[in-house]
């Protein structure tokens, strides 16, 4: 029986392969053109590597993984903790994230497409044993990966396997909701679902800290990710169209603060506080 990550393995590789010979095609054999295509390729080759790892151990989980329209990264949950540090988002960039969530002990935190619960685990550390914090991936390898690292760690985070667009907590149940590196991953319906979902669990006056893909700040940046502007699911990010998705789904009030790398982008977004003689 094939598993889910079966056919992303092969039909990535094939789409990258493609988009290379265009670029190689289109540029020539200059050095420019050489860049880009080889940028290209690098990814799928550590799907693949990623991906033929898993299946090789006993490690592929068996929890039931839920129906999500976005992508999902299981197949790098071997190598997620390797290779993120490595394109830029490792121990300072956790830390940019939740200085700009400003936790405080006590808090509710739900840390959304957690991954394997880098940032989940340190958000936990910030809330301390009076608060909670829950991390939530649509992958069920990730959050296997996640549980392994909070028990090695013996870190008070928790974690479930739940997608963004339904999301299985009560209303108003959390005083801040963290998104790191994960929006880009869903079409643009799933977007707007998921955010709905977000407004819906977040606590009146509570806030929802997005880290992800947004206008590129360089030319440099244009040149490397014009191809996904061809992609729904990262188009609308790379549009810079984040504050637009917020709004619609509820929040009345978005708040840019900043960049990292030049490429992604930090949001704050707050829901609306009760009018006087409504319930909080």
């Amino acid at each position: 029986m094939k598993r889910p990550l079966d056919n992303w393995m092969w039909i990535c590789p094939a789409l990258a392969v493609t988009l290379a010979a265009v670029v190689l095609w289109r540029w020539g054999p200059g050095w420019p053109g050489a860049v880009v295509a080889a940028l290209l390729l690098v990814c799928p080759l550590i799907l693949v590597w990623a991906a033929l790892r898993l299946r090789g151990t006993d490690a592929y989980p068996t929890e039931t993984a839920p129906h999500t329209h976005g992508v999902t990264l299981g197949w790098a949950a071997p190598i997620y903790d390797w290779y993120c540090p490595r394109l830029g988002l490792g121990p300072a960039f956790r830390r940019e994230t939740l200085r700009h969530a400003a936790l405080r002990a006590g808090e509710q935190v739900l840390d959304v497409g957690c991954g394997t619960g880098v940032l989940t685990r340190l958000a936990a550390d910030a809330v301390g044993p009076g608060g909670s914090v829950t991390g939530i991936d649509a992958a069920p390898a990730m959050i296997a990966a996640a549980r392994r690292a909070a028990a090695a760690e013996a870190s008070r985070a928790r974690f479930e396997v739940a997608a963004i667009e339904a999301l299985p907590f009560a209303d108003a149940s959390f005083d801040a909701v963290l998104s790191s590196a994960m929006l880009h991953h869903l079409p643009p319906a799933t977007k707007l679902a998921g955010l709905r979902e977000v407004h819906r669990v977040l606590k009146p006056g509570g806030r929802l800290v997005i880290v992800d893909l947004d206008r590129p700040a360089t030319p440099l940046w244009w040149l490397l990710l014009w191809p996904m502007l061809a992609m729904p699911m990262t188009a609308a990010n790379l549009r810079g169209e984040i504050p637009a998705f917020l709004q619609r789904s509820g929040f009345d009030t978005v708040e840019k603060r900043g960049h990292w790398m030049g490429l992604l982008g930090f949001w704050v977004a707050c829901p609306a506080s009760p009018r006087p003689g409504e319930p909080s």
